[in-house]
């Protein structure tokens, strides 16, 4: 663990922290994602690989920013409580030990997705395909689940409000806050749900859905500006390589 010291100091201003070139700059792009995601592109990159982040690295924390968009969103909205230090550092030690893995219930098969992920990352070399991403399965249970599964809420709102498409009336402008500015959200916006006759379960589910859709929003971003940074790699490789080609190359 980075100690108490070093995390206040990351906390307060990372950019002053006395941290890696690695962490810093993962920290950097991490913060573009959560507050401007839209401008997210390949330049990005160029501190992470300059500093030797890998694409999975960049996945990995992206996907862990991703997951603590959607539950900062879901916890403000719904007034969650926030744990004590003691317990925040008791959840600390565990994750040091067991990884993020540990609290996914895929851990007990871990050889399994580690097959699965490994055969994704090789695919994607073979044809040239966009990034791979070893999570996309478990993602897709996810969004199945949230969007798909059983709930008071519709499947078509759930959805439309995950997508981040207007609804009309206080459901609508609360997704939107949820989504967005979820930190705001007050007693009054929960108390203007159920004046309009929603149920605690229902607004619960438009919450997440929210929230989810703000994450997967991001997360998007990032996957297209990989994209975008790979297919820029290929073509000046490609370029390259044309330049280099002799003329008995050519012949050939």
């Amino acid at each position: 663990m980075l100690g108490d010291k070093l995390t206040c100091e990351v906390f307060t201003d990372w950019r002053k922290g006395q941290i890696s070139q690695r962490l810093r700059a993962t920290l950097a792009l991490l913060e573009k994602v959560t507050r401007d995601p839209g401008k997210v592109a390949a330049g990005d990159f160029a501190a992470l690989r300059a500093a030797g982040v890998t694409d999975r690295a960049i996945l990995d924390a992206t996907y862990v920013c991703v997951g603590f968009n959607i539950i900062a969103k879901i916890a403000d909205a719904l007034g969650f409580e926030v744990p004590s230090e003691e317990a925040f550092s008791r959840a600390a030690r565990f994750l040091v030990l067991f990884g993020y893995q540990r609290l996914s219930g895929f851990w007990t098969r871990g050889m399994y997705n580690r097959s699965a992920d490994l055969a994704l990352i090789l695919k994607s070399v073979v044809i040239k395909q966009s990034i791979a991403d070893p999570y996309h399965r478990r993602l897709s249970r996810v969004q199945n689940a949230v969007l798909n599964g059983p709930a008071t809420l519709p499947v078509t709102i759930r959805q439309t409000i995950s997508e981040g498409h207007e609804l009309p009336g206080p459901l609508g402008a609360y997704a939107k806050k949820v989504a967005e500015h979820a930190y705001l959200i007050t007693d009054e916006d929960i108390a203007e749900l159920k004046q309009a006759n929603y149920t605690d379960d229902q607004i619960f589910e438009a919450t997440v859905s929210a929230a989810l859709g703000a994450g997967l929003v991001r997360l998007d971003c990032v996957l297209r500006a990989l994209q975008s940074e790979q297919a820029t790699t290929i073509v000046a490789a490609e370029s390259t390589f044309e330049e280099t080609r002799t003329p008995a190359m050519t012949r050939a």
